[in-house]
């Protein structure tokens, strides 16, 4: 009998098994926990984590990133994703080192349309874009927590 099942579990141990986006929708395939890095936040690259969910079709994200005390929480609704761009309509909200400009400790709150895009060979999208306008690092547009950076964790072939 040991002989007989011997081939079989062989064969269950090298088969792969399915992986989650096999079948899932473009959108889908984004739900899940990806990590979060802000530089004005944590030295360290990747200090916070976003949460994707979807609920009836729409995609939510929620997220935070601390360093006491210094921090950034993000949360809104996806209007468009994929390998490259991801939108959200939502709001950035906390307290970002300002120290480097003599500034004291205070709240910031922007709301809008952010805009992160994977450039350059990256594997992460990077706010790139505040209600359209180029908004990176400051640059007086509502972004004073300086690269907000989002790691995809799927695969950018099979996402386009």
């Amino acid at each position: 009998m040991a002989r007989r099942l011997v081939p079989w579990l062989f064969f269950l141990l090298c088969v792969p098994l399915a992986s989650p986006a096999q079948g899932a929708t473009k959108e889908q395939q984004f739900v899940g926990v990806h990590q979060l890095g802000v530089n004005r936040v944590s030295p360290k690259r990747r200090a916070g984590s976003v949460t994707v969910t979807q609920r009836d079709g729409v995609l939510q994200l929620t997220g935070s990133a601390r360093a006491e005390p210094f921090y950034l929480e993000l949360e809104g609704t996806i209007t468009r994703v994929d390998a490259r761009v991801l939108e959200l309509a939502g709001e950035l909200r906390g307290v970002p080192d300002m120290r480097w400009a003599d500034e004291p400790l205070r709240a910031r709150k922007t709301v809008g349309k952010f805009t992160f895009r994977v450039t350059k060979g990256r594997k992460f999208w990077r706010l790139y874009e505040i209600d359209g306008t180029g908004c990176v690092c400051d640059d007086g547009c509502g972004n004073d927590f300086c690269y907000i950076d989002i790691d995809v964790r799927v695969d950018p072939l099979r996402a386009k």
